[in-house]
């Protein structure tokens, strides 16, 4: 092959990580004076002249400052959902098993809203790393649309919950309750959707810290009103059980959204940098578009990241119902499990979104070295954080099951299942950070087939062996779970090292 037809297939790799228009900085020739900013290190950057590689080190402090913000955010997310099942645990009765069933499937579309909208701080973070900051108000407009939309469908399609519970095979007292709950939490995710656009804008645009704020307020919230509501603290109203936590929990996350806006607004008076004051009829519009071309683009992107995001929750959710057919007590412990796993799992998303972030940068700077290095640091670093968390499972589970319960039914099950998550809440933050990298790299359809294969392919099926042939309770639908995760981890892995490796050969040659 000719230099010049390396240079072009090279070109044509670089510009298929960097899909929007506006995030695609055109390779500019040496001696070029236009020079931009750029928010993740601390050097002037020529656009179309790569950078030297950071040290590791480097790699390592900057994701961790990235990071940490975003893992107190995603955490204390999910801190509100841990908050609501403890409460709804000392409520006693069904009420855990009724939030188990309820939250499953509506956990699992969340999740894919969510990990659609991660194809937002792809696009914000090139744009931003290739000096086009203007670019980003488009992306959070676009992406808003697309939050606000999904979280409405999500409503209409909860009024039929009992309905599908009770096709689903749950007894008519598990679906009624169930569906309550859900239609409850449903309620919720615009709300939640909208805060997650924002939050993305603001982790992309260097200012993590906002949304971390916003979340820590709305579980300090979420505990005062949850003790009102689902205990009956100080006798203002009737106990109201898993659905009164779970309505609790929409109201305050569609509070924090608002809150988050008006702090985009304010940031943006000050120095509107990112189009964020844009006239109001252009907001409508582009809202009403969908965001046009731009949110072709966040669709094209975030489908399959939707897609893969929603693969592992639906395998859970799926592993949920199993668990339901072995009884109130079994779906009660494993919720148990399951909301400690997904506590340390938002750590991961929290890392997994650091690790996006620099890698789109690195690609908008046209810097492979710093790709790799990105990428692997945002890894070990994950791997690390789990290990205390592994530790207080494996050597005190039932103390950490019984702050969700005292039923002695409940809590034979649950502590065998804390004790298992220990050994596989490191491989899932694995995964979930390579899948991480793999879309700041734009790569997005070769993951999700390969987190469909490793979860529905071997996870589901593994559990549903092990927990309903086999009789080895709630630990067998972990060990199914575990397996998927497995799977998964060594099947991202190797693509993350092709990938990255790709960069490190071709990418100095485009410039």
């Amino acid at each position: 092959m000719t230099d010049r037809r390396q240079t072009s297939s090279i070109r044509r790799f670089v510009e298929a990580r960097n899909p929007h228009p506006a995030c695609r900085r055109p390779i500019s020739p040496v001696g070029s004076t236009r020079v931009a900013m750029s928010t993740d290190l601390n050097t002037p950057h020529t656009p179309g002249m790569p950078d030297a590689p950071a040290p590791l080190r480097y790699h390592i402090t900057r994701t961790l400052f990235f990071a940490l913000p975003i893992i107190v955010s995603r955490t204390a997310l999910l801190v509100m959902f841990t908050i609501d099942t403890i409460m709804t645990g000392w409520s006693g009765g069904n009420e855990l098993a009724y939030l188990g069933l309820g939250v499953a499937f509506q956990l699992t579309l969340m999740l894919i809203g969510i990990g659609a909208l991660q194809a937002t701080v792809v696009l914000i973070a090139q744009a931003v790393g290739a000096g086009r900051p203007e670019a980003a108000g488009r992306v959070l407009r676009a992406g808003l649309a697309h939050g606000l939309l999904f979280g409405v469908a999500i409503i209409v399609w909860s009024l039929l919950g009992e309905r599908f519970y009770t096709f689903m095979g749950q007894t008519p007292e598990l679906a009624r309750g169930a569906a309550g709950v859900s239609l409850a939490f449903a309620c919720g995710i615009p709300g939640i959707l909208a805060f997650t656009a924002f939050s993305l804008f603001l982790e992309a645009t260097g200012r993590p810290k906002a949304s971390m704020v916003v979340m820590l307020f709305a579980n300090v919230a979420n505990f005062g009103l949850n003790g009102v509501v689902v205990l009956g603290w100080g006798g203002f109203m009737e106990p109201a059980g898993a659905q009164g936590a779970v309505a609790v929990s929409s109201a305050l996350r569609t509070l924090a959204a608002v809150m988050l806006g008006i702090y985009v607004v304010i940031i943006a008076m000050d120095h509107d940098v990112h189009d964020i004051l844009a006239p109001p009829r252009r907001w409508i519009s582009e809202m009403l578009r969908l965001g046009g071309e731009t949110g072709r683009t966040i669709r094209r992107l975030g489908l399959p990241m939707g897609i893969a995001q929603g693969v592992e929750s639906a395998a859970f959710a799926t592993v949920v119902f199993l668990a339901g057919l072995l009884g109130p007590d079994a779906l009660a412990a494993y919720q148990i499990a399951m909301a400690l796993m997904s506590l340390v799992f938002m750590m991961a998303i929290g890392m997994a979104g650091a690790t996006s972030i620099r890698v789109g940068r690195a690609i908008g700077r046209a810097n492979a070295g710093n790709v790799v290095r990105a990428g692997w640091s945002g890894v070990g670093i994950g791997v690390v954080l789990t290990v205390p968390a592994s530790i207080l499972f494996w050597t005190a589970p039932e103390a950490v099951a019984g702050v969700f319960t005292q039923q002695p039914e409940v809590l034979a099950h649950a502590v065998d299942a804390v004790w298992f998550i220990g050994w596989i809440i490191a491989a899932d933050a694995t995964m979930a950070i390579s899948m991480g990298a793999l879309r700041g790299a734009g790569d997005v359809w070769v993951p999700t087939g390969l987190q469909v294969a490793a979860f529905w392919l071997a996870g589901v099926p593994t559990a549903w062996v092990l927990a309903l042939h086999l009789d080895i309770g709630p630990v067998g639908l972990l060990a199914g779970t575990g397996t998927g995760i497995l799977v998964s981890i060594i099947l991202m892995l190797r693509r993350w090292m092709r990938v990255s490796g790709h960069f490190a050969r071709a990418l100095p040659a485009a410039v």
